[in-house]
């Protein structure tokens, strides 16, 4: 796996490079006319990140590609100010950005700040339900459930930090 890791850095080099820099130059050039709130919209500083970390994160030369060209058809369905009042343009800009993000976490295990405590907390509020009742009283069930979901994701937001993985 290690080697195969390598390979991909090493096949990246440039092109990826070039590309993304080319991506970021399109990006801003799309958004330069924004306000905050569509900038917001866009998550234009979340997608600079990803672009930052997939050089380094991704999961194989293959899942690179597909993502470049997911990224590709993001920025190119990026409409402009009046495109975000048309519902089905901005159904479909949505669409794509969900995309994207869903693939950066579940084939590229890039996640944003906080990712694992927003859901570990109601994991385990679910699951302290149950403990209890078995204690006969549901209040006392939900703060132990709370913590250890707030424990177990805290723990996974800081493994994640320490690999390098937030976005």
């Amino acid at each position: 796996m290690l080697s195969n890791t390598i390979q991909i850095k090493s096949a990246m080099g440039t092109t990826y490079t070039d590309w993304k820099n080319a991506t970021l130059r399109t990006l801003d050039e799309k958004t330069a006319s924004f306000d905050e709130s569509l900038h917001k919209k866009v998550e234009t500083a979340y997608f600079k990140r990803l672009l930052e970390k997939m050089a380094t994160h991704a999961a194989s030369s293959e899942a690179l590609d597909a993502f470049k060209a997911e990224m590709d058809a993001y920025v190119a369905s990026i409409p402009n100010k009046v495109g975000f009042e048309d519902k089905e343009t901005r159904r479909n800009f949505l669409k794509k950005k969900a995309k994207i993000k869903s693939a950066a976490i579940t084939k590229h295990k890039l996640v944003n700040k906080g990712f694992y405590v927003s859901l570990w907390i109601p994991i385990g509020m679910a699951l302290g339900m149950p403990w209890g009742v078995a204690f006969g009283n549901i209040a006392l069930g939900l703060p132990i459930g709370l913590a250890f979901g707030l424990a177990i994701g805290a723990w996974l937001d800081g493994k994640a930090v320490k690999e390098g993985r937030v976005v």
